[in-house]
């Protein structure tokens, strides 16, 4: 091979590359992006050491998007699923969510239980007498966003609630 017909070679492998790049990002660009769930912590100011407070988490999905409820009809469904990692003295007695709502999709012989695109979930919690000052108190939402025609990958979202104990 001459240098011309290297020289050659080289700009045609470069162009190449360039063009399967700029493909691959145009290829990239078109993907849907998962709808992103807005979540809003609330606690009240203070709480009564040694009594149940109702801490709060309101989520909002995006125009027509929806979740699966905690409790999905069909258990290849990903179930919407808030996590708490209290600290000692702090006890969660229960979480409740909401009435999960019909949606009725072609395909299926039972309509999907779901919430959205905005619900409430409560959480009871017990703060130790033995606890005074601020309390943190994080959690992590777990759930699958959906629209009516595919569902996205399972996404997570860090909340934090805080709140003054106090003896009362």
């Amino acid at each position: 091979m001459t240098m011309l017909a290297i020289g050659k070679q080289a700009r045609l492998t470069a162009f190449a590359v360039s063009a399967a790049a700029a493909m691959a990002a145009a290829s990239l660009e078109a993907q849907p992006q998962r709808p992103k769930a807005t979540v809003t912590p609330s606690a009240p100011a203070t709480v009564a050491a040694g009594r149940e407070a109702t801490l709060t988490l309101t989520v909002t999905l995006p125009g027509s998007i929806h979740v699966q409820s905690d409790k999905p009809r069909d258990p290849a469904l990903i179930a919407t699923a808030l996590t708490l990692d209290p600290p000692p003295g702090v006890t969660v007695n229960r979480i409740e969510y909401p009435p999960a709502e019909d949606l009725v999709q072609a395909g299926q012989s039972k309509p999907l239980a779901v919430f959205g695109p905005a619900f409430t979930i409560a959480v009871r919690v017990t703060v130790a007498s033995s606890l005074a000052g601020q309390v943190t108190i994080p959690a992590t939402l777990r759930y699958q966003a959906c629209d009516a025609s595919v569902c996205y990958p399972p996404a997570r979202a860090p909340v934090t609630w805080t709140t003054t104990a106090a003896a009362m």
